[in-house]
């Protein structure tokens, strides 16, 4: 039977063909030949808008995002949620050839990330003024807590998807979080179409990189599918003897036994091998104006065959999803963490007397440290939408837990003197001292609600409560002695979002935050009480009618109570108050169909407000500039005459900061950043790329109580092939 007689039946045969696709047929009423007089259907010209739903942690093309789980724990539009989220897809760290989850993050605006001497060992940021890094718990891995220790290696991001940041107090959803917020990882997960990618990429300081992603579904029927990414990096640094090497293996598997249910398996394996850049005190860089004796940014102050930072982690887990009816179910996950660490470094201690000064000498001491991490976490949820007229609500209520241990041996080596001028090496590196170190053991539960309640397609409130329990013991090594702690804490959210019809959605926001001060108390047989945060955020996104793009703008308060300090001592006390204050601005766009582009601007002013210490009162905090900003542009050059050849570039700007040193001044210069990328589309399969990064051979420093020095100018090459 032709479609045309099978139309002519009547019309509502077009409307149940197309009932199983996201897409609608209308009959207009006031079209009276709509029908012609023999009862067939005259069909009319149509236009069918039909645009896929994105899948929140699945593939993003160009640089805008718009929904996201990070914030809410459910797939949400971002400009339903009343606090700021940033999301880097994974087209635009390709774009920007971001190797390390500092550099992916360099371009997002309310973060502060290290420079590479240090990003390569760990993963450690600073967010509207306060640290979030692995030791915090505030680097997640598919919602759920990942490392116990900020040195159990860095992220991979060629195994990620994409990163989203939330930023702010987020205990609600994640229980034990610095105020700053969370930076929340989505692995590379099985794909329904077939994906092969294989990169080889040399470069600057004998760089030579392989890597390649495959996936796609292993039957007919697509019930199986799978994902397989793996890396492996040879290189040097510019400072001698520090390497930059790395062996990366991810294999994913999901069964889909109907489209209700889902089971998904992830691990991997990563082992990194480099260098530990060690902490300079402001005085020792070039930067300062002091007769210190310097050290230069590629002076290799270890020892050979001493120094090495060689990590070795593990992940396996899985995510499981099943819904009971469109709008009832429930989702499972766990996971276990192992890491295992050996890290040795010569330690560039205290600047020392006048007359070593004088003769142009640093004293040094071997540190040297084996550490293992160990982690389960697990997230059980229930997800229920009820729809009732013009209210609907999306009902959360979950459980969460999350245990970890962090053994860590810790020996010192004799002091030995050290020339910067003229660098003398084969110092003594044998252990002298008792095992600093500690056995760290911890535990949260965790029980939260939530309700996102949306009112006319046009206001959304969301209410969350949490009740957290956390336990922690700690056993000093070298004294034995044992320090338990137990808390337990209720945390709130509550936001308010409206939605224009002009693409406008104004949102005002107050969370809650805590994390338990696992830090040994010298004054008192008793640990500390958790520091607590607590943030009013107002702000507004944008989405332009007709465009891909994501326009936002925050303004907040953030405020953590309980802060940690020493005294004039130099015991660590619990002193006070923290507070930062902030606008945060973030546009990502496809201006065009040859031009994307994001671009951000940060003003902070973090400062402490109370402390042991009077003279401290009204200080910035270390290493957070007043302002920075960034923007990157890539531009695919078909006006030219040459649409296989795309131009990316951009700059990062970081302002002026303080830090903890005995120069008067105390301030760190500010710096500009020049990153370039080229890339020519050969054909369908083959894609080369030059990359630089640091352009202009910027020689900057970054300060946070110790100081290092950033990277020099870099230049990669890759051929990329795609099937």
């Amino acid at each position: 039977m032709h479609a045309k007689n099978l139309f002519a039946y009547h019309p509502l045969v077009l409307a149940l063909c197309l009932s199983g696709l996201p897409l609608s047929a209308a009959l207009a009423a006031d079209q009276p030949n709509a029908v012609a007089p023999g009862g067939a259907l005259e069909l009319q010209e149509t236009n069918i808008n039909a645009k896929a739903v994105e899948n929140p942690t699945g593939h993003v093309r160009g640089p805008v995002a718009t929904r996201s789980t990070s914030a809410s724990k459910t797939d949400a539009a971002i400009k339903e949620i009343p606090q700021s989220v940033s999301i880097i897809t994974r087209d635009e760290m390709d774009e920007r050839k971001a190797d390390t989850l500092a550099e992916v993050l360099s371009f997002t605006p309310g973060v502060i990330t290290q420079p590479g001497g240090f990003s390569r060992v760990g993963d450690d940021f600073v967010i509207r003024g306060f640290n979030v890094g692995s030791g915090t718990g505030g680097i997640l891995r598919d919602g759920m807590k990942l490392q116990g220790s900020v040195y159990d290696g860095g992220i991979e991001p060629y195994g990620l998807e994409r990163v989203e940041v939330v930023k702010g107090a987020s205990s609600v959803l994640y229980g034990q979080l610095s105020p700053g917020g969370l930076i929340n990882t989505i692995t590379k997960r099985p794909t329904d179409v077939p994906l092969h990618e294989v990169n080889v990429e040399y470069g600057s300081h004998a760089r030579k990189q392989y890597s390649f992603d495959l996936g796609g579904p292993l039957d007919d029927e697509g019930q199986f599918s799978y994902r397989l990414t793996g890396l492996w990096r040879d290189s040097d640094t510019q400072t001698v003897d520090a390497p930059d090497d790395r062996r990366y293996i991810a294999p994913a598997f999901t069964w889909r036994p109907d489209e209700d249910t889902s089971l998904t398996f992830l691990a991997s394996y990563q082992e990194t091998r480099t260098g530990f850049a060690p902490p300079l005190d402001y005085d020792l860089t070039t930067s300062a104006s002091t007769s210190y004796p310097k050290v230069d940014r590629d002076l290799f102050t270890g020892e050979r065959g001493f120094d090495h930072y060689n990590n070795y982690s593990t992940t396996i887990g899985y995510l499981f999803e099943h819904s009971f009816t469109p709008d009832l179910k429930i989702l499972h996950s766990l996971r276990h963490f192992d890491a295992n660490l050996s890290w040795d470094y010569m330690q560039i201690a205290d600047t020392g007397s006048a007359a070593l000064r004088k003769q142009g000498l640093l004293a040094r001491r071997a540190s040297i440290r084996r550490e293992h991490s160990e982690g389960w976490t697990s997230d059980n949820n229930v997800q229920w939408t009820l729809n009732s007229g013009r209210w609907q609500h999306t009902l959360l209520a979950g459980v969460d837990y999350y245990h970890k241990t962090y053994d860590s041996h810790r020996y010192a080596g004799a002091t030995s003197l050290f020339n910067p001028d003229a660098p003398v090496y084969d110092a003594p590196t044998t252990i002298t001292s008792a095992d600093s170190g500690s056995d760290l053991h911890s535990s949260q539960t965790g029980l939260y609600v939530q309700d996102q309640i949306k009112f006319d397609e046009k206001w959304i409130l969301v209410l969350g409560g949490r009740q957290d329990w956390a336990e922690s013991r700690t056993y000093a090594n070298a004294t034995g002695k044992r320090t338990p702690r137990e808390d337990k804490k209720a945390t709130g959210r509550i936001g308010l979002v409206y939605e224009a019809d002009n693409g406008l959605a104004p949102y005002i926001s107050w969370s809650q935050s805590f994390l338990p001060a696992n830090v040994f108390n010298a004054n008192a047989d008793t640990s500390f009480e958790p520091t607590e945060g607590e943030q009013y955020e107002m702000g507004v996104r944008y989405t332009p009618p007709g465009m891909n793009a994501l326009l936002s703008a925050a303004v907040y308060d953030l405020k953590q109570k309980n802060s940690l300090s020493t005294d004039l001592t130099g015991n660590t006390v619990q002193f006070g108050e923290t507070r930062s204050r902030g606008v945060e601005l973030e546009a990502k766009a496809d201006i065009t169909a040859n031009l994307s582009t994001t671009a951000s601007y940060t003003y902070t002013d973090a400062k402490i407000t109370e402390d042991s210490v009077a003279s401290r009162v009204g200080t910035r905090i270390d290493g957070v500039p007043y302002h920075m900003a960034s923007l990157w542009a890539n531009y695919r050059l078909s006006a030219l005459g040459l649409p296989k050849v795309v131009v990316g570039g951009g700059a990062r700007y970081m302002g002026t900061s303080r830090t903890s040193s005995s120069d008067l001044d105390e301030k760190v210069d500010a710096y500009t950043l020049f990153d370039a990328k080229v890339s020519y589309e050969v054909d369908d399969n083959w894609t080369v790329a030059m990359k630089a990064q640091n352009l202009s051979n910027e020689k900057y420093l970054f300060c946070n109580v110790s100081c290092r020095y950033g990277d020099e100018r870099t230049l990669i090459g890759s051929v990329n092939y795609r099937w």
